[in-house]
């Protein structure tokens, strides 16, 4: 006898609820805002030497800094952070049943999506180091994009059962909810 998946069969198994336009719109969204600041904003305030003692490098050219160093390290950030965001959407509309007890197991999932940009960030910190004066700048300019690229779509794009689990989100979701 042929097995076959009927829809009945295929929405009884899968209890995932496909995430809504107005979702999707917001990562893509965060992620255009995110890719805009990592390789068009920040390369410009470093070049420019706006906030000059944070953002200052005196012991290599900046230009051949961007070129060889922060554009490797923000595209391995980007990246990652990019795949934590999309796996967290796949893995969030595809679980089964999303109970109260499993809120716990859920947040630690989500804590260790997090922990992927984070260890981006060392990775891009170790290996793309030819500027000591850029580190803490860099550091703080790497963490404000995993805030744009995994945090904020996450927090507001989390499906129904699961909106909650990104730390922040009922506020910022409350927020968003004043400027619709």
């Amino acid at each position: 006898m042929a097995a076959y998946l009927t829809y009945a069969s295929y929405k009884s198994y899968h209890k995932g609820v496909p995430m809504k336009a107005d979702e999707i719109l917001r990562i893509i969204a965060f992620t255009i805002l995110g890719a805009a600041l990592m390789f068009i904003v920040q390369p410009w305030i470093y070049q420019n030497r706006i906030f000059y003692p944070i953002f200052s490098i005196e012991d290599v050219g900046v230009d051949t800094w961007i070129s060889n160093d922060y554009n490797p390290g923000a595209t391995m950030v980007f990246t990652v952070s990019v795949f934590s965001t999309v796996l967290w959407c796949v893995i969030a509309n595809t679980a089964g049943s999303r109970k109260a007890a499993d809120i716990f197991r859920w947040r630690v999932v989500w804590c260790v999506l997090l922990l992927l940009p984070i260890l981006s960030i060392c990775g891009a910190l170790i290996f793309f180091n030819s500027s000591q004066d850029a580190l803490p700048s860099l550091a703080g300019c790497f963490v404000v994009d995993i805030i744009c690229l995994f945090w904020l779509p996450t927090a507001t794009s989390s499906p129904k059962d699961l909106k909650y689990i990104p730390p922040g989100s009922f506020l910022l979701r409350r927020l968003i909810g004043l400027f619709r």
